[in-house]
């Protein structure tokens, strides 16, 4: 058993670096002991870190739930994941209540690992077998990282159903617009969908990572004042049946609703608060409005997608880091990086 890093957030801006030790309790019988190799970080831990994250969240704290590792220890009803490669649910749920016989991700006690509970950023980890999935497509560690949120990008866009004849714009070309746009083409078979970010530099670094990709930094036209033109101004550019909103800024969901046409769909992801929501549009133009978090329910389907995607989903990995340079993985300039992936062990891909 190797030793290797132990990191936690002890408060904004504070990381504590120690040595990674074996769990001193023996496994229980859903134990499962896991080597972790890597974790990819999400918009939430740059946020933990800045202690600017909107959400629930604690700290001290280990932070990271996207990630992969090996098994090394189980016990009885997990043998079957002994030196299997495995990721993991951000959500930690019961299975137990009605809320998750409909969705786990909305679980009644929900816990979310690397917010309010200690996450994976640390070499070894116990975590209970249900809220684990291993790799069946010998995807590696690398890609691996990335099952997480692509199945959150996933579990929302089921919700809204998407058609292959739907016009699609999303908002916000950051790891999770990036993993909607893969999703939307390459598994749904949607066409065309477009992609808007505000920052010119943050999209010329998209456009280089993926030329395919149809990337706007101008917003579709405003509505204009209903006083003054009537209910048709409030349509005025309206022209996507379906809008998904992956921005880290507070004017994302007022541009998927004004981008949004008549009785189209609106997706949104994050958790973000604010007092300005246009519900004139929403009402107007008669929209579907869906919230979405979490990814549990849709790992399966995406690391098949993965192992189909491989090379363009790789591309979204734009930094590598040992454990031990985390501090500066959160410096990194935000325009130029997508996902970066903190390495505990030494697996190369």
């Amino acid at each position: 058993m190797s030793a290797g890093a132990d990191l936690r957030l002890t408060g904004p801006g504070k990381l504590d670096l120690a040595e990674a030790r074996p769990p001193s309790a023996p496994l229980g019988p859903d134990d499962v002991l896991v080597e972790v190799d890597r974790i990819t970080l999400c918009g939430s831990d740059h946020a933990l870190y800045a202690g600017s994250y909107g959400g629930p969240s604690s700290y001290p704290l280990r932070f990271g739930h996207e990630w992969s590792g090996r098994v090394l220890d189980a016990g009885a009803n997990g043998r079957a994941l002994l030196g299997r490669w495995v990721t993991g649910d951000c959500s930690r749920w019961c299975g137990a209540c009605p809320r998750c016989a409909t969705d786990r991700n909305v679980c009644e006690r929900i816990e979310k690992f690397g917010l309010t509970v200690d996450g994976f950023s640390t070499r070894l980890r116990t975590v209970d077998r249900r809220y684990l999935y291993a790799d069946t497509h010998d995807l590696g560690p690398g890609l691996l990282a990335l099952s997480e949120f692509f199945a959150v990008a996933d579990h929302g866009l089921r919700r809204v159903d998407p058609k292959p004849e739907d016009r699609v714009l999303v908002i916000g070309a950051g790891a999770l617009g990036l993993a909607s746009y893969l999703l939307l083409t390459g598994a749904y078979g949607v066409g065309p969908v477009e992609l808007l970010e505000a920052d010119p530099a943050k999209a010329a670094a998209v456009a280089a990572l993926l030329p395919s990709a149809p990337v706007r930094t101008v917003e579709p036209e405003a509505q204009g004042d209903p006083a003054g033109g009537g209910y048709a101004a409030l349509t005025a550019g309206a022209r996507y049946a379906l809008t998904v909103d992956c921005s880290s800024g507070a004017g994302g969901l007022t541009t998927a609703l004004t981008a949004a046409a008549p009785c189209g769909r609106v997706l949104c992801f994050g958790l973000r608060r604010s007092e300005a929501l246009r519900t004139d549009l929403l009402v107007a133009k008669a929209l579907t409005l869906v919230g979405s978090i979490g990814g549990t329910g849709s790992f399966v389907r995406v690391q098949e997608f993965l192992a189909g995607h491989r090379e363009q989903a790789s591309r979204l990995i734009t930094h590598r880091l040992p454990a031990e340079r985390a501090a500066d993985a959160f410096e990194l300039d935000p325009r130029t990086r997508i996902k970066i992936q903190l390495l505990f062990g030494e697996e190369p891909r």
